[in-house]
């Protein structure tokens, strides 16, 4: 029966405005299969993806049901997106099917109580909460201020993902009683954020904190450049600031800004040995399998979850049954440092959120992307603050 075949759904944004991080996923998913086909397949036969794209939370529900009813999917895995993700695992619960998300971040994904959902990343309140005391552990010394007098301002886009970033990272300032000076969503659809750019210029922030997609964090920094707004530091979340199309986009303006989120662009001697091997191997099959681009952040968790689902979850659960495949994944304990982006994978028993995902935090230096924490994994120090 074609559900008992190593057939894998995979619902992405490959077009619309998150195709380029959604098509970043979709190489390291497609990267993880070729590996893993090349190793032996699975179940004896090659692994197969079954991709949809799915631009939108619009076509999310429609397309997973496709997947599983008409393609007989054993398994789905997405979606990068988080509007996407909340409505294509609805779905697969209601079916039954087992749901792997790999990128998308909002907490209310996996607060449904759903049984069948599974989420290798960390929640976005962990991520902005991270980015925020990052801030004020390693961000505030560099620039030689404290919280007491640091003006912030939070800027974010409105979708779950935004929404969710903003209020981690709003806790985490409030909390340490910094003076946040605005606080601002708007939609990463829009053409023209020159307004903020205005609005900062008055409220002089040291620091912006911000959580966008690329299309609209190339243009909120590329026009606050233009219009020489001067701040001490840019904290992203995710998104925007750590893939090559934001460096691409602003060349040596990109030098300076930081970000919170996931790097494959770690010290690998923090690594298992097994995993150091398959940092390696995924860095020089990358470049030589899509025209010499080198991966980004999205691409390695792509990749990652791919890759675990392929060699840990699904020998072990022996079928695509949706109970067995469960029980697999429930089981798997693995410790941190044994990814090529240094999580570990342990799901806990009631969300089904992976406890062993943290946040890293890179920086744009001579327009390459360095970690520069936790230390396990840093391979530069935070430099040029204040920008």
């Amino acid at each position: 029966a074609a559900g008992d075949a190593a057939r894998l759904g995979v619902l992405l944004p490959l077009s619309g405005p998150l195709a380029s991080l959604g098509n970043d996923v979709r190489r390291g998913f497609e990267l993880a299969l070729q590996l893993a086909n090349e190793d032996g397949g699975l179940f004896g036969q090659d692994a197969e993806l079954i991709t949809v794209d799915v631009p939108s939370s619009t076509e999310a529900t429609s397309q997973a049901t496709r997947l599983i009813t008409s393609e007989q999917v054993g398994v789905v895995m997405g979606s990068y997106a988080s509007s996407i993700s909340f409505a294509a695992s609805q779905v697969a619960e209601r079916n039954k099917v087992v749901y792997f998300e790999q990128g998308a971040v909002a907490d209310d994904i996996t607060t449904r109580g759903f049984k069948h959902l599974f989420r290798f990343i960390y929640p976005a309140s962990e991520l902005g909460g991270g980015a925020a005391q990052f801030t004020l552990d390693q961000v505030l010394p560099k620039i030689n201020m404290s919280a007491s007098d640091v003006r912030v301002a939070l800027l974010y886009e409105d979708s779950f993902y935004g929404t969710a970033v903003g209020e981690g990272a709003r806790k985490v300032l409030q909390a340490a009683n910094v003076n946040i000076i605005d606080d601002t969503s708007y939609s990463y659809k829009t053409t023209d954020l020159s307004p903020m750019v205005q609005r900062y210029s008055q409220l002089q922030p040291d620091i912006i904190v911000v959580c966008q997609y690329t299309p609209d964090g190339i243009l909120f920094w590329r026009q606050a450049r233009e219009a020489g707004l001067e701040v001490k530091a840019l904290v992203g979340n995710g998104g925007a600031h750590n893939v090559g199309d934001f460096a691409d986009a602003l060349g040596d303006d990109v030098n300076g800004v930081l970000n919170a989120g996931t790097s494959v662009y770690i010290d690998k001697s923090g690594l298992t040995s097994e995993a150091a091997e398959t940092f390696t191997r995924f860095h020089e099959e990358h470049i030589a399998r899509f025209e010499g681009r080198k991966p980004s952040a999205h691409t390695g968790m792509g990749f990652n979850a791919m890759w675990t689902v392929l060699r840990d979850i699904l020998p072990e659960a022996g079928s695509m049954s949706p109970e067995a495949v469960r029980e697999a994944a429930m089981a798997l304990d693995k410790p941190i440092g044994s990814s090529i982006v240094g999580w570990g994978t342990k799901f806990d028993p009631e969300t089904q959120n992976n406890t062993r995902a943290f946040p890293t935090y890179d920086q744009w230096q001579s327009k390459e992307i360095n970690t520069v924490s936790p230390s396990d994994f840093a391979i530069a120090d935070i430099k040029g603050l204040p920008l």
